[in-house]
């Protein structure tokens, strides 16, 4: 690129290569005389004398390419402003069974009021079946004197946690499914109508 001289008050910009010899000349855009500074002829005639010295620069042309079949295709840069896309959302199959509604507090509530008693009885009737807890080991629970006597009841109580756990979780599984289905038999109806 030639160096050139730009005015300061109108911002036009003069090539050096056709400033005249005096020194000084009027501005082309707003008249302001202009001096042109002691460094800049003598670099921009070296400049000018050296392009000319060069000798012109070949690019090769591009192979073409080896098969019909190669197509050469265009380079697409991204914006960078733009967002990355975002992923898209996971499909979810399709039906009724396949939305899940969350209970309502008090559904739980009442799941557990029934699963705990529930839970005791299945435990307790299932200890007396496989001879672990015998009815004189009842009757100690009551009748009895001493801690002891819980010893026979406190070691089945993990067994009826842990199916307690079991109704509430099955209970809450169940009634969100069953809810969803309805909810998407509704939703299903009123766009048939």
């Amino acid at each position: 690129m030639a160096p050139v001289l730009q005015c300061p008050d109108c911002g036009r910009k003069h090539p050096l290569a056709s400033v005249p010899d005096s020194g000084t000349f009027p501005c082309a855009g707003c008249g302001r005389m202009l001096k042109v500074p002691e460094t800049v002829p003598s670099t921009a005639q070296a400049g000018a004398q050296a392009a000319a010295d060069k000798p012109p620069i070949v690019i090769p042309a591009p192979d073409p390419p080896a098969s019909a079949t190669q197509v050469m295709r265009p380079v697409v840069e991204r914006n960078p402003a733009a967002p990355p896309p975002s992923a898209p959302a996971p499909v979810l199959a399709k039906g009724p069974t396949s939305r899940f509604v969350p209970v309502a507090l008090w559904m739980r509530l009442l799941l557990w009021c029934i699963a705990v008693p529930l839970s005791f009885f299945i435990v307790f009737v299932l200890a007396r079946a496989f001879g672990v807890f015998t009815s004189e080991q009842l009757s100690d629970v009551f009748l009895a004197d001493g801690l002891s006597r819980f010893w026979p009841v406190i070691r089945l109580l993990p067994f009826v946690a842990l199916l307690t756990a079991v109704l509430v979780q099955a209970g809450v599984y169940l009634l969100g499914r069953r809810r969803g289905a309805k909810k998407a038999n509704k939703s299903s109806s009123a766009k048939i109508s």
